[in-house]
């Protein structure tokens, strides 16, 4: 059993927790997500939502992923191509400028996200030393 915020909950409880605040973040924060999926491998949006729930084991909506698509192609950070046979289908890939930019907003996500967590580590110890 696990003790949070003064009440003992079931580890089922816990797990259930868990996954919800893991789907929260990965929702909340899905252009960062998107981004780190595309630096790698160009990409068809579904594709995208298959490779979120393999990482994650969260299912984004392809409307939601499409949505992220088209503002990062706006930005200039994105690119789509068709590819051969299937002019329907398009892959996104990083213009020129969007793969120096996918890594510097990567970067200062990750710092931030750190910065965000040794605070509340700090303040979590800080509590547990009164």
């Amino acid at each position: 059993m696990h003790s949070r915020q003064g009440s003992l909950v079931r580890d089922s409880d816990f797990e259930i927790q868990k996954e919800s605040d893991i789907e929260n973040l990965v929702k909340k924060h899905l252009e960062v997500i998107v981004l780190s999926i595309l630096k790698t491998q160009p990409m068809c949006g579904q594709d995208i939502v298959k490779e979120i729930f393999r990482q994650y084991q969260v299912f984004i909506n392809q409307s939601s992923v499409y949505q992220v698509l088209y503002t990062l192609k706006e930005k200039n950070i994105l690119e789509a191509s068709t590819t051969k046979g299937d002019m329907r289908s398009k892959v996104y890939i990083p213009t020129n400028q969007g793969s120096e930019m996918i890594y510097s907003m990567l970067d200062e996500f990750v710092s931030s996200m750190e910065y965000l967590l040794m605070t509340l580590k700090e303040d979590l110890n800080y509590k547990r030393k009164r």
